[in-house]
């Protein structure tokens, strides 16, 4: 039987929902595991989780490709777990858990973060689920890649 637990305003970004089941994967909705739990700070720690995160964001990222290629609709589930993957990747490279709900409050607190960052996020949950911003998704990610190692460099 799953554990349900409050889900903290913070995380209210894909539901209003109070008391959910908790997740029992990162990539499990309600999502946030770490968060929800307490059990784990990968934001505390030197990689912040990221090798972790990596080889989920590769698996969903190749399943909607296909899904794309295969001109199928149906990707609600993948992008939203994608959007959660990016959000805990944003808040843990700056030292945070996650907290996509008060994205836009807590975005000039995020020193490591794509270059435009809010005009480009805010066109992807215009329209999450499309390829336009499945592709911005995915470069957004990519760029959080590279500021997250430049400053890790920059720490040595």
């Amino acid at each position: 039987m799953k554990k349900i637990v409050i889900l903290p305003e913070s995380l209210r970004f894909f539901s209003e929902e109070q008391h959910i089941s908790l997740p029992e994967k990162l990539d499990e909705y309600p999502y946030f595991l770490y968060e929800l739990t307490g059990e784990k700070t990968p934001w505390l720690k030197e990689q912040h989780g990221l090798p972790e995160l990596l080889p989920i964001w590769e698996r969903l990222v190749a399943a909607v490709k296909e899904k794309h290629r295969q001109r199928q609709k149906d990707v609600q589930e993948e992008m939203n777990a994608l959007l959660a993957l990016f959000f805990m990747a944003l808040f843990w490279v700056n030292g945070s858990p996650a907290a996509p709900a008060v994205w836009k409050q807590r975005e000039a607190e995020l020193s490591i973060k794509p270059i435009n960052f809010r005009e480009r996020f805010q066109f992807i949950v215009a329209g999450p689920y499309t390829y336009a911003a499945f592709r911005q998704l995915v470069e957004l990610m990519s760029e959080l890649r590279k500021a997250a190692a430049v400053n890790a460099i920059r720490k040595r």
